[in-house]
């Protein structure tokens, strides 16, 4: 069986404010016992958070063997990251402005410069020659991009509730990208 993840991320948040964030939704989750508050191993290549009594509050649909599975937590991200789908390749890079396709420009510098956080991570589009940060394009499959992410590991499917209350939590809009191993 391979691994699914579903990484929530606010795109938005201060890198200052991840570590408050991050600390309030993990209060917020423990509380109404979704997750345990105790990091374990229960994700892949870092500590987590493993399901608690009322992790099927939240879910529409929980992937079959779940609860047995090794890795099967929410990891907290307070770094900055991309969050993509790393199984499945990336389909398009679309202009925000034209909508044309830009996977074959040269937008590889302008992820490593918001890495980086340099001054310049600009894309001109090759169409109609606008110019917009590589995190306002539009990605195929949906990629994040942020100081501030959960990452649950094989839950499956979210009620859609449970993404506005994490939204009211944290006072900000939060963009929900799928993957797999």
């Amino acid at each position: 069986m391979s691994d699914h993840y579903i990484s929530i991320v606010s795109e938005k948040t201060n890198p200052r404010d991840s570590q408050e964030l991050a600390e309030r939704i993990v209060s917020y989750l423990a509380e109404k016992k979704i997750i345990q508050k105790e990091l374990s191993d229960c994700v892949l290549g870092s500590t987590g958070h493993k399901p608690a009594e009322n992790f099927g509050s939240v879910l529409e649909k929980q992937y079959e063997g779940f609860l047995d599975s090794k890795v099967n937590g929410v990891e907290i991200i307070t770094e900055r990251r991309v969050f993509h789908n790393s199984g499945n390749g990336l389909e398009g890079v679309h202009c925000p402005n034209c909508g044309q396709n830009q996977i074959e420009e040269d937008w590889g510098n302008a992820l490593d410069n918001w890495y980086e956080k340099l001054k310049s991570d600009l894309v001109k589009c090759s169409n109609c020659s606008s110019e917009n940060s590589i995190t306002k394009f539009n990605f195929e499959p949906n990629w994040g991009f942020g100081d501030f992410g959960l990452i649950f590991w094989n839950w499956g499917k979210f009620k859609s509730h449970f993404f506005t209350d994490l939204e009211k939590i944290i006072g900000m809009e939060l963009k929900v990208v799928y993957g797999k191993l």
